[in-house]
């Protein structure tokens, strides 16, 4: 089971409130779309989805939401910021302050883990990660980048939408808790479940400490390093559950209970410029979570640190661009604790998306058309660990210069719901969603 949980509802306004003050003097351009998909499995079957956003060089922003369920709606931002640009040469140690995205790690984003910048994974098949929110400093020699870091404010990963009405949960997204058992074991009988979400105070959610420090070898040579140690909230919540036979007895209440980590992530990267275009690369990334103790009444899957290498291979060419990757993941999680844990089992998906698997991506230029643009995008990943395929698809097309749209789609399955060593239930969790989409926007 996985309960995925969005940010408040006030930060849409903080963020539009920050919007209506920026006096930018650039010129914004502002788009509304449409987007619907239509998944064969999946409840709702049918998903309309009207955006609405704005964007400049240094600030974006995006709201979606759907006509026909109002409980599903987000907002999210990849940049959002103010101050001295990384290229200015009126400072040595530059400052900028807000949201921005940075890409501390390329694994992170190539594999839309999620572990150091949060996502918006509101729509989960095609999440993007967003920036992180708070003060940055950047400075630079001869020969390397170094960036800094800190902030008190942390914005969470946007997901599909929670509602629980009469202990029931309401799953409007068809990428939500869909999946939630609705009866229990109990004295060897069936007992149905009813269940209440305790969130914590907006407070400890949005106010906890972060730091970041990077450097990197500047990209004019032919090899190409960097390394990156943070100090984080963890972008998601672990959930720990909590059950109590109501009073009367006729249904067992679980209590969920949205877990609040810190995390120290090291990334390494090492790739180097081979002729003809051609890029090869080796990343890394430990993730140690904090010990946290829970209740003893609380049963829930502990993290621990994790491991995750990926070595890539990239094509670059005029018109189309390959990427070859494969992705290890050691660690992360351990069995279930608890007085409902079971050892060989677990009821709660994990941190770990993929255990070991392959992805192949193109992205390809199907003519030199400066008007109309049509590109086409591909991707397929095979997880070896549950026996799991997913091939992603999409073509786009220009009608005219600021009106475009798409067509595409997903094709998931998994023969197993989670691998031998715990973790990569992410394509298990999701095959239901096999989908056609379809979509238009018109930028002004």
């Amino acid at each position: 089971m996985r309960v995925p949980l969005s940010p408040p509802k006030y930060i849409v306004f903080l963020i539009f409130s920050l919007t209506l003050l920026t006096q930018n003097t650039r010129a914004m351009d502002y788009h509304v779309g449409f987007e619907a998909d239509y998944a064969k499995v999946a409840e709702p079957s049918f998903f309309p989805i009207l955006k609405a956003g704005l964007e400049d060089p240094t600030h974006d922003l995006e709201i979606k939401f759907d006509p026909i369920h109002p409980n599903v709606n987000a907002v999210s931002s990849r940049n959002f910021y103010w101050g001295t640009s990384d290229e200015s040469t009126e400072s040595g140690l530059r400052f900028s302050f807000g949201r921005r995205l940075i890409g501390w790690s390329s694994m992170d984003d190539m594999w839309q883990l999620g572990q150091i910048e949060p996502l918006d994974s509101w729509d989960r098949l095609r999440s993007f990660t967003q920036g992180l929110t708070g003060i940055f400093a950047y400075s630079e020699t001869g020969s390397f980048r170094f960036r800094f870091f800190f902030s008190y404010l942390a914005i969470p990963e946007t997901t599909p939408n929670v509602v629980i009405e009469n202990q029931e949960f309401v799953s409007e997204h068809p990428q939500s808790a869909a999946s939630a058992p609705q009866t229990l074991n109990l004295l060897n009988r069936p007992t149905p479940l009813g269940y209440s979400l305790d969130i914590p105070s907006l407070n400890k959610i949005l106010f906890r400490p972060s730091f970041m420090f990077q450097i990197e070898t500047k990209k004019n040579w032919p090899i190409y390093g960097k390394f990156v140690y943070g100090y984080l909230p963890l972008n998601h919540f672990p959930v720990a559950l909590q059950a109590s036979l109501a009073l009367s007895l006729n249904q067992e209440v679980i209590i969920l209970h949205p877990l609040l980590y810190h995390h120290h992530v090291y990334n390494g990267e090492l790739s180097y410029s081979l002729p003809s275009n051609i890029f090869l690369g080796m990343n890394g990334l430990l993730d140690q979570p904090e010990a946290k103790v829970t209740p003893v009444d609380y049963t829930t899957s502990p993290l621990d640190t994790s491991l995750t290498l990926s070595p890539w291979l990239k094509f670059q060419f005029s018109k189309s661009t390959l990427l070859l990757s494969q992705i290890w993941a050691k660690g992360g999680v351990s069995a279930d604790v608890g007085l409902y844990a079971n050892p060989n089992t677990s009821i709660f998906s994990s941190r770990i998306l993929y255990r070991n698997a392959s992805q192949i991506e193109l992205n390809q230029t199907l003519n030199d058309d400066e008007v109309h643009h049509p590109t086409l995008q591909i991707k397929g990943i095979h997880e070896y660990s549950i026996i799991a395929n997913w091939i992603a698809a999409d073509l786009n097309y220009h009608f005219e210069r600021n009106f475009s749209g798409f067509i595409g789609g997903d094709f998931i399955s998994a023969d197993r719901s989670v691998s031998p060593d715990r973790g990569a239930e992410f394509l298990s969790d999701l095959q239901t969603n096999n989908r056609v989409r379809i979509g238009v926007n018109y930028v002004f």
